[in-house]
């Protein structure tokens, strides 16, 4: 073939494209006639495919980016070779890039087939998940406003439409072909990323030094954009630098945010390996500086990528697992603290605090009121003396005894609340019906405190009725205004008594 002479050899394929012509001889010594002539491991924008046979039979077909499908994600296309004959089969590829070097295979059709089906549905699954999970994290957002859930969303949504032009899907859907914006995409990954990890990972609370390295390849990010529209020839070379600088960094973000105590971290590192070892054989390749390992380069980085974005998503939910038990321990240590703020210290009686709550959310005042109540007011007689003559210990200890025994009054009877709403007054909520009843049960407990307390201890109380007031005040002033008329009343009764002299002590 002459015509081979007049070309320039070429000792390797440039990844800044250019046109190639590719030519090898093929002895068919198979019976079976049906054959897939195929270029994968790249995206290429023109392909020809010519065949000759020493027979005079001359096949060409023409495939690539611009080309329909005859498989599904590949190139190839089908040709015959005959038992016993020799062909040429020479292949002329032509793109303004290389993401990777170009393979060239010659399959059985029915291998292939079987691969190109097995691989079509792969990267399906791979592209739906990534959809799926970026949609479903964006809806989490309009749920909660994490800015987290945003970026990983708008990431994992970047990363779908990147591999869906690499795989062509809008150029054969929607006859979409713009070579430029493919790497745009992918150049677009690590800025969405790394404003997910800075809010996921804390980072610059964690480590404001990694975060001011986050945001200087941020910015390179941004500014490498417009490469992917005005350098194309280049921009496979510098995405595949920016994935690698990005990658490395997240995976040290990562690690040090886990050593200073995120749990949720070690879900991030996960992620990023899965995203790491496919980059660590195929991105070298994609640079030129070492072989292609990887048959199928493409599909293992998009399963690398679905296994990153789906174990992100692990990490996202146990985020939200934490942040929900912290709630939940917050809340509760909210409600001890609550609980504690409306109990009293010293007797564990509810308090003034809980009783002003209580009157506030019971609408029992006034004409309205659905049930007749009375509000007791009691006052521990004596217990300055107690304290002044004794101690505050035996005060607090009369105290608790007072409590004690009120509590077991109104343990013995429905629907009565116990309060102690300051130093020695307590304040009791009964029915109507059951007055007569406590009012017995108190003039037996002022006594038992007189013989625990000593000379001049006792309870005073006085009460009134919901009916009477028009609010809490009124009708708590109501009854302390009675239990000082008792008050008056009992000593009177006392001062009288002690004047009184028998009449068997005359002389």
């Amino acid at each position: 073939m002459t015509w081979m002479s007049t070309l320039e050899k070429a000792d390797k394929i440039g990844l800044t494209g250019g046109s190639y012509w590719l030519a090898m001889p093929v002895l068919m010594y198979e019976a079976e006639p049906e054959w897939v002539i195929n270029v994968r491991n790249s995206v290429v924008e023109s392909l020809d495919y010519y065949v000759i046979g020493d027979d005079g039979s001359y096949q060409k077909a023409h495939s690539g980016y611009d080309a329909p499908y005859e498989f599904l994600f590949d190139y190839g296309r089908q040709v015959e070779l005959n038992y016993g004959v020799e062909y040429w089969l020479i292949v002329r590829m032509e793109s303004r890039y290389f993401s990777s070097v170009p393979k060239v295979e010659l399959n059985a059709y029915g291998e292939h087939k079987r691969s190109s089906d097995l691989e079509a549905m792969a990267v399906i699954l791979c592209l739906g998940g990534l959809l799926f999970i970026a949609l479903y994290n964006l809806l989490i957002y309009t749920s909660i406003l994490d800015r987290a859930f945003l970026y990983y969303g708008l990431y994992v949504l970047v990363y779908f439409v990147g591999w869906g032009l690499t795989f062509h899907i809008p150029a054969h859907l929607m006859s979409f072909h713009n070579l430029e914006l493919h790497h745009l995409f992918f150049i677009g990954l690590p800025i969405f990323n790394i404003l997910f990890y800075k809010h996921f990972l804390q980072l610059p609370e964690y480590s404001p030094q990694l975060w001011y390295l986050s945001k200087v390849l941020l910015w390179a990010c941004v500014i490498a954009l417009p490469t992917s529209i005005f350098l194309v020839s280049h921009t496979a070379l510098i995405a595949s630098v920016l994935i690698m600088l990005w990658i490395a960094l997240a995976i040290t973000c990562g690690n040090v945010c886990l050593l200073k105590g995120f749990s949720p971290a070690r879900y991030f590192i996960f992620a990023f390996t899965c995203l790491l070892l496919p980059a660590v054989i195929i991105l070298p390749g994609n640079l030129g500086l070492t072989p292609d390992f990887f048959a199928y380069a493409e599909l293992a980085t998009l399963v690398g990528g679905t296994a990153d974005a789906l174990l992100l998503s692990l990490a996202l939910a146990n985020k939200i697992k934490l942040l929900s038990e912290e709630r939940k321990t917050y809340i509760e240590t909210l409600g001890e603290a609550w609980e504690k703020v409306r109990q009293d210290r010293l007797t564990q009686l509810p308090n003034r605090h809980a009783f002003d709550e209580f009157m506030q959310s019971e609408t029992l005042l006034g004409k309205d009121a659905k049930q007749t109540q009375h509000l007791f007011l009691l006052d521990l007689d004596g217990l300055k003396q107690v304290n002044h003559q004794l101690g505050h210990q035996e005060g607090d200890c009369l105290l608790q005894y007072a409590a004690k025994q009120l509590t077991a009054i109104c343990d013995g009877f429905e629907n009565t609340s116990l309060f102690r709403i300051g130093g020695d007054n307590f304040v009791i909520l009964v029915s109507v019906e059951q007055t007569p009843d406590i009012e017995a049960r108190l003039a037996e407990l002022s006594i038992t405190i007189e013989k625990e307390g000593g000379k001049d201890t006792g309870l005073s109380y006085g009460y009134a009725l919901n009916q009477d007031a028009n609010d809490a005040s009124e009708w708590l002033r109501t009854a302390d205004m009675n239990m000082y008329i008792r008050k008056a009343e009992k000593r009177r009764l006392k001062h009288s008594q002690s004047r009184t002299i028998p009449m068997d002590s005359l002389v």
